[in-house]
């Protein structure tokens, strides 16, 4: 089915690997032209040369940036209406999130860094980019962690951060609506990614086995099935859905699987 991205121009942030690859792969798959950027030079290099050799150079943009930096958000922009013309039709705001620590261990400086890299990452993006989308229309997609509806120990600062980006976007959804640009955010579950790599490592504890059985789908999910919802979200076929919040979790967020499930007295 053709969602309507063709010659559309997307921007996905943290899009050298992870959901953020897979959403920039989506997008050209569906005949988008796509800017990706992240922090590391050399992986933006390797994922841009990637796609590039399956969708052509024409239609590939990678761009090293910091996304807390408010200079990188604008040049990103820049670039990209340079590229690819005026226009800017879907924006994915994407980025890991915030240091793992308790409470008592956040720090004012710790909390600051975390709004400037998360929070204002995404109000920057809007504010460099809303004035490419007006005049077509456009979708704005904020990808965040699904713990802000399930907090945990040692996530207060991803649940923070979070519920702001949240609120944020649902605000925007009602300003801009009448603009035929719609505002979305997906709560990403636990993904077989790099991200999700590193946290194994420093949790020895954890699996991705042991995290899947507590999903009730019994797994975690492969980045391609996130970013096929992502793909049809941004489409203008769309357009209507606005200001949800929509958990991509294989049901976590409504319950617990079956690893984890308790017998009944009456079942014994």
């Amino acid at each position: 089915m053709d969602v309507g991205l063709t010659g559309k121009v997307a921007i996905v942030g943290g899009g050298s690997d992870g959901l953020g690859y897979a959403i920039a792969d989506r997008l050209l798959k569906e005949g988008a032209n796509v800017t990706l950027f992240a922090r590391r030079a050399e992986k933006v290099t390797a994922a841009a040369q990637q796609l590039a050799g399956t969708y052509g150079e024409e239609k590939v943009l990678g761009l090293t940036a910091d996304c807390s930096a408010d200079t990188d958000i604008e040049r990103v922009t820049a670039s990209t209406v340079e590229r690819f013309g005026p226009a800017v039709h879907v924006l994915v705001t994407n980025d890991g999130g915030p240091p793992i620590r308790r409470i008592s261990e956040l720090t004012d400086e710790v909390w600051l860094k975390a709004f400037e890299r998360h929070f204002f990452y995404v109000v920057r993006s809007v504010r460099a980019t809303l004035p490419h989308m007006t005049a077509e229309g456009g979708s704005i997609l904020n990808v965040v962690s699904g713990v802000v509806e399930r907090p945990a120990v040692g996530m207060a600062a991803s649940v923070g951060v979070w519920s702001a980006v949240i609120g944020y976007a649902k605000t925007l959804a009602l300003e801009v609506a009448r603009q035929n640009i719609n505002v979305n955010t997906l709560l990403s579950g636990f993904f077989d990614t790099a991200l999700l790599g590193g946290l194994l490592e420093r949790q020895p504890q954890l699996s991705k086995a042991g995290l899947g059985n507590g999903v009730p789908m019994g797994r975690i999910g492969e980045p391609r099935e996130f970013a096929d919802l992502v793909g049809a979200l941004v489409s203008p076929n769309l357009r209507f859905v606005t200001g949800a919040v929509i958990p991509v979790d294989g049901g976590a967020g409504i319950g617990m699987g079956m690893g984890a499930s308790f017998d009944s007295p009456t079942s014994k």
